[in-house]
């Protein structure tokens, strides 16, 4: 009856749909400018979180958390860095209270060798402490243990780490992977850690969600789009720890009904309240957050625009008193059945979203029996990674996938419209932007990300080839 319904349609839907998208600009399940203030801050803006457990090191849970969106692989001389003036931090909820219980907190420092140069490195750089490298940045990582948000003690797991520099281009670094790779740092306590340029992992067709032509091949089901944030890079924090590390007892996970298995992870970048000068120097407890990303699209289309920098400001544990209406009743959802019947998209009480995305999935994503409604990214530590992954993640039978944590390459915009649109009570409609992965492969070891593209290759956006659409309950 449903493909009928869809053939009666015709090519009117497949316009509703495309032109729908573009209004409500589904598209963009990810936080690169997300809000006012941050799209300001490129340096403050946390653009993605990931949380997995690889399949080279199933017994730890690797982080992955990017900022300052849309790096030019060419935009020298002042080439990206992470800002001193910003503490960095990656957040974990293992009580279910919307409320942090670990914190790993990064603080950068930025050096330059030869400042009467106006070069960010000169040939030939073969090694990460290279005097060649003019600006270098290192960084310290602790870890905040707290008990009701209020800090209770801290380790340092590791100071003067060096961050990869960004990849310039050959000349100067003629074999970037091997000077990137000395980044990698032990930390104390099992683990390692992180920090540098990548090619930014996600992967959307922006251009089209933002314009009149929305889906460019049928529905989005069938490839035809066109990734605009490939060949750009970001600044990426990398953490992998073991897991008995972040659980609420210390202890190892059992399994997947463990009591212990399922942690909420968000990043946020706080700043010093009005700074007045370009010094590193910090007081205590003179900083306000500025910006926050646990699930992709949440700010993004669903808060509306006057709340984003409230959203932005705000803690998980209050998410449900500030912005609940939002997700019950989706503004989106509602667009799309206003003007082209035939969705039938749900426009009120969406528990679905809520369960999916805030409190969680009984058996699976949920942390206890009444867990605070909070935007955190929530993963399950018991299940073990998937032989064969699939890029819908579980709404494809792959529970290791999206919204089970997030993968690498969980194509979180499909899932996503699908899940508006109202997959998660029956109504299967075949959605998507056309753009199914990543524009390079990603490595099979830490730091999982790709390396980012050199200066002098600069070729931003790549096209998805068209392909047999995918059904909805998807396959893959």
């Amino acid at each position: 009856m449903r493909k009928r319904r869809f053939v009666v349609l015709g090519t009117a839907l497949l316009a509703a749909l495309a032109a729908v998208l573009t209004a409500v600009a589904i598209s963009p399940g990810s936080s690169h400018r997300e809000a006012p203030l941050s799209a300001l801050d490129p340096t403050g803006d946390d653009t993605d979180v990931y949380a997995f457990k690889a399949p080279d090191s199933p017994d730890s849970l690797t982080l992955v958390a990017n900022w300052i969106p849309f790096e030019d692989p060419a935009g020298g001389p002042n080439f990206y860095r992470f800002d001193d003036r910003a503490t960095y931090y990656l957040n974990l909820d293992n009580t279910g209270d919307g409320v942090y219980d670990v914190r790993f907190r990064f603080r950068f420092r930025t050096s330059v060798g030869d400042p009467g140069s106006f070069l960010y490195a000169s040939p030939t750089v073969d090694s990460i402490d290279s005097p060649n490298l003019n600006v270098k940045q290192s960084y310290s990582v602790v870890r905040e243990n707290l008990v009701d948000g209020r800090e209770v003690s801290e380790n340092v797991l590791a100071r003067n780490v060096p961050v990869a520099p960004d990849n310039v281009g050959p000349k100067t670094i003629p074999n970037y992977g091997a000077v990137a790779n000395q980044a990698i740092t032990n930390v104390d306590g099992g683990g390692k850690v992180f920090a540098g340029q990548r090619d930014d992992p996600f992967f959307v067709d922006l251009g089209a969600t933002f314009d009149a032509l929305t889906i460019r091949n049928g529905t989005g089901n069938a490839g035809g789009g066109k990734d605009d944030v490939a060949g750009y890079g970001v600044h990426s924090i990398v953490l992998q720890v073991p897991i008995r590390r972040v659980t609420r007892d210390r202890q190892p996970v059992s399994g997947q009904s463990a009591p212990n298995a399922v942690v909420g992870v968000w990043a946020s970048t706080e700043r010093r309240k009005l700074p007045a000068s370009n010094d590193a120097g910090r007081g205590s407890g003179n900083e306000v957050q500025v910006s926050r990303l646990g699930n992709p699209l949440v700010n993004e289309v669903v808060i509306p625009l006057g709340l984003k920098d409230k959203f932005n400001r705000t803690e998980p544990e209050n998410d449900a008193a500030n912005f609940g209406t939002f997700v019950l009743n989706p503004q989106l959802a509602h667009l799309i059945n206003v003007f082209y019947p035939g969705v039938n998209a749900p426009e009120h009480n969406r528990t679905d979203i809520v369960t999916a995305l805030l409190t969680g999935i009984p058996g699976l994503t949920r942390i206890g029996s009444n867990p605070a409604a909070a935007d955190t990214l929530k993963i399950n530590l018991g299940v073990p990674p998937a032989a064969h992954p699939k890029r819908f993640g579980v709404i494809a039978g792959d529970n290791a996938g999206f919204p089970n944590g997030r993968r690498l390459t969980d194509d979180v915009v499909d899932i996503e419209e699908r899940v508006v649109a109202g997959e998660l009570v029956g109504n299967h409609v075949p959605l998507g932007d056309g753009v199914d992965r990543n524009d390079k492969p990603f490595l099979s070891s830490f730091p999982y990300l790709a390396e980012p593209t050199p200066g002098p290759d600069s070729d931003p956006k790549r096209n998805e080839p068209t392909h047999p659409p995918v059904p909805d309950p998807p396959d893959q």
